[in-house]
């Protein structure tokens, strides 16, 4: 060290000591500070909109957009805040000086009433409506639990604008304003769940069980979810932190009459000092579903081809349909001053039948499945799922930091009934045969790496820096080929920026980059006597896309919102749509890639309207968009021995739509819910439409509540419609499907027993038995209708 820093050294040290004691010295004759912090609830999700007061004064404030609050020239001496916010308990904080002069955590708890009416989205989720521009829908616990079906998907039909692709009753995928597959991230508080999502009959391997909050984001989301959120986010929250010294639970029960479901759940959470925990346990086991009697199904064959006319005998029950289910979660953490930590753990297993249109062709196999509803036989599905994340959020002062990392291992295997056409692979049959006749084997492991900084220092205004990063690697094993193995190693860089120009306007920005190298391997024909000689060459890319986007909001009162939102959207294509090349045999379609494909690019417009006047709340939200390079799996007339063809084609594309949504409550005991939802889709290259495309639909329901008593409290009854209209806007060898109407029915009480409050509900589904169909269903092809007049028990027991 030279003779002149050492000096400096020397007087820093003599100089400061002797500033701070007279700074100190003063402070003492004249002695001001400041509190500055941040108002949370138990999932440390910020707080916008809380009153903070000091105890016998008039002054006070408010904390912004971002939760934050800062009290300044308090003088030296204890002071009380008072903290009150609609839907919170109030809470009331001490500070002192030299105590509390750093950033402060305030941690409030929901107010213990009970809703008057079923609410889809909380005080959080209006705040943050109210200053994001792209379409949010907070879904709450109370929500998810009136409208519980056989899988979360299912259950979120009941939000306009959300569809599900579903495989019978058990098994479902999301669709969000006719876009899914791909196009749809399902997260789990941000980390993205990976699984087969090329696979039509792949449901997502949750327990909606183990589901408290989520948020459902319809349109572009691209900037903090990465590029396959090209078409929306379900993105589950985590559970709130158990109160202090509290151990509570539930257990919940459900029975279903059409398949003869049979389930339960437990949940229990608890707290001591600064560690918490919250475990989840699921079994479902539900039989064949049963439909209005259908004479005959149709085996899957191109409708322009001889066979699409031949029939086979179905009756009231679709066999091989039943299915089963297993889950468990634990997740454990800390709550500190600095923020909170934990790890997350999740298991999800399920074993599900599917119609076995081949068999039924053969009166012995007809037999097997019929002798026994529950039984599940080949062909049939098992899927095992596991989850282990950690999540850390540290409050630095005003800003907040965000680490995730997640590993996720997916193993999905398929059986079915082999066979060897040529005799030339009789070694390889028998050895597949002993495994259960092991088709198809998917061998999945993701690893992924979450960052978020997001800086709060500048006056109403907030900086998030996103970072992204994942690795994914794929095996394939099994007696037939559909994917070939794959790596894909992905990153991602974003910036999202709010400002709050005033309290009447917002404006929102953002743009990201992201990087994907793919290498998919090369996979050969085992048997060169029937097929292709090579099923995927080596290939290996890097794809590299940007996406931005920018959006105002404009608050004219505290009832009304108006939103625009405008943005780019990048996609890579996966690998199951550069390189499918098999049969999807309980399909029975052929599915082939082309590793000529490009990324899609979109550009998308969407609006929102949101207001309240009195007991009324309406919600407008208009879309449109329009992709240089869509990609799409069209049916075409090509029938190989295998089945029917179908081939990814890319074009120019233009959908467009909206959703509609009216709540009305009169007198405080009548609610009244309307809901519709329209997508247009149109294939520019060829003016004609895209395939499998909901039609437009409509939801109805009114709630009554009746009155209370000692005994018997929450009582309330249901009617709702449930409307869809014909799709009639199909593609060559894509079937038309009629317009339906559906009528529910319900009944829902609190009853007490000994002192502990449990919660029945009852339901009737489909009340007329009504035969209909569901244009995106995996078995529409086959002209095969939804299940029929069903009787649900939902019971909850709280502890």
């Amino acid at each position: 060290m030279s003779s002149c820093n050492r000096n400096l050294l020397y007087l820093f040290l003599i100089v400061i000591p002797w500033l701070l004691f007279f700074q100190a010295h003063a402070e003492d004759n004249n002695c001001f500070f400041e509190v500055k912090g941040i108002v949370v609830d138990q999932s440390n999700f910020p707080l916008p909109g809380v009153t903070i007061r000091i105890s016998q004064s008039n002054h006070g404030v408010v904390t912004d957009v971002q939760g934050s609050f800062k009290i300044n020239n308090l003088t030296c001496g204890s002071h009380k805040l008072q903290f009150s916010y609609v839907g919170f308990q109030a809470l009331t904080f001490e500070v002192e000086p030299f105590r509390d002069t750093e950033m402060l955590t305030i941690v409030l708890e929901p107010a213990s009433y009970q809703l008057s009416e079923v609410e889809v989205v909380s005080k959080r989720g209006e705040e943050r409506r109210r200053v994001e521009s792209i379409s949010i829908n907070r879904v709450e616990v109370d929500f998810l639990a009136q409208n519980r079906s056989g899988s979360l998907m299912q259950t979120l039909r009941a939000i306009p604008g959300v569809n599900s692709m579903d495989i019978g009753t058990g098994v479902s995928k999301p669709m969000i304003r006719g876009l899914g597959y791909y196009r749809v991230v399902f997260a789990q508080n941000g980390i993205k769940q990976s699984g087969q999502l090329w696979s039509s009959h792949t449901g997502l391997s949750v327990d909606q069980h183990n589901v408290h909050h989520l948020e459902v984001i319809k349109g572009p989301a691209s900037l903090r979810f990465g590029s396959d959120a090209i078409g929306g986010v379900i993105n589950t929250l985590p559970a709130d932190i158990p109160q202090q010294g509290v151990l509570k639970g539930e257990v919940s029960f459900r029975g279903q009459a059409n398949t003869g479901w049979l389930g339960g759940s437990a949940h229990a959470g608890g707290r001591t000092g600064d560690f918490y925990f919250l475990t989840t346990l699921t079994h479902n086991s539900f039989g064949d579903f049963r439909v209005p009697y259908t004479d005959v199904f149709l085996l899957p064959r191109p409708s322009s081809a001889a066979e699409a006319t031949h029939e086979v005998e179905l009756g009231e029950t679709v066999p091989n349909t039943a299915g089963r289910e297993n889950a468990f979660s634990l997740l454990t953490g800390v709550v500190k001053p600095w923020g909170n930590s934990y790890l997350d753990f999740t298991y999800h297993h399920s074993h599900t039948g599917f119609f076995d249109w081949i068999g039924l062709q053969h009166e012995d196999r007809r037999a097997s499945h019929m002798a026994d509803i529950r039984d599940i036989k080949n062909p049939a599905q098992i899927v095992e799922n596991f989850n282990v994340h950690s999540f850390t959020n540290v409050y630095m002062g005003e800003n907040k930091l965000e680490l995730a990392l997640g590993y996720q291992y997916n193993l999905s295997s398929e059986h079915s009934i082999l066979s060897d056409r040529t005799g030339n692979r009789a070694e390889d049959i028998q050895y597949f045969r002993d495994l259960d006749n092991l088709e198809l084997k998917l061998d999945l492991h993701n690893i992924t790496a979450n960052g978020l900084y997001s800086f709060r220092q500048l006056e109403n205004q907030t900086l998030d820096f996103i970072i992204n990063a994942a690795f994914e690697t794929n095996h394939t094993d099994g007696y037939s080929h559909i994917l070939p193995g794959y790596e894909k190693l992905s990153g991602g860089l974003g910036i999202v920026y709010q400002y709050v120009l005033s309290p009447k306007w917002v404006i929102n920005s953002g743009a990201r980059v992201d990087m994907h190298n793919f290498h998919m391997e090369e996979t050969l024909n085992p048997d060169p006597a029937f097929g292709d000689s090579v099923f995927n060459p080596d290939f290996q890319k890097t794809f590299v896309g940007t996406s931005f986007s920018a959006g105002v909001n404009y608050l004219p009162s505290e009832q009304t919102i108006l939103k625009l939102h405008v943005g780019k959207s990048y996609r890579i294509p996966s690998a199951y749509e550069l390189g499918a090349y098999g049969l999807h045999r309980h399909e029975g379609r052929f599915e082939r890639g082309d590793i000529q494909i490009e990324p899609e690019q979109a550009w998308q417009l969407d609006a929102g309207l949101e207001t309240r006047w009195h007991n009324l709340h309406l919600m407008v939200s208009p879309f449109v968009n329009y992709f240089t390079s869509y990609l799409y799996l069209n049916p075409t007339a090509i029938l190989r021995p295998e089945g029917q063809v179908y081939e990814y084609r890319q074009t120019q594309a233009l959908l467009y739509g909206g959703e509609i949504s009216l709540d009305y409550t009169f007198r405080e005991r009548l609610n009244l819910l309307a809901g519709m939802e329209y997508v247009y889709a149109m294939n520019l290259d060829l003016n004609n439409y895209l395939p499998f495309t909901p039609p437009m639909s409509a939801i109805t329901g009114a709630t009554l509540l009746l009155g209370e008593n000692t005994r018997f409290a929450g009582n309330s009854i249901g009617v709702e419609g449930v409307w869809a209209a014909a799709q009639n806007h199909t593609v060559p060898n894509e079937l038309r499907t009629p317009g339906y109407g559906l009528l529910n029915l319900s009944f829902q009480s609190h009853v007490n027993i000994l002192g502990s409050e449990m919660r029945v509900r009852v339901e009737a589904r489909n009340v007329l038995n009504q035969r209909y169909f569901n244009h995106i269903s995996f078995y529409r092809r086959m002209r095969i209708p939804e299940p029929g007049r069903d009787f649900r028990l939902f019971v909850t027991i709280p502890f």
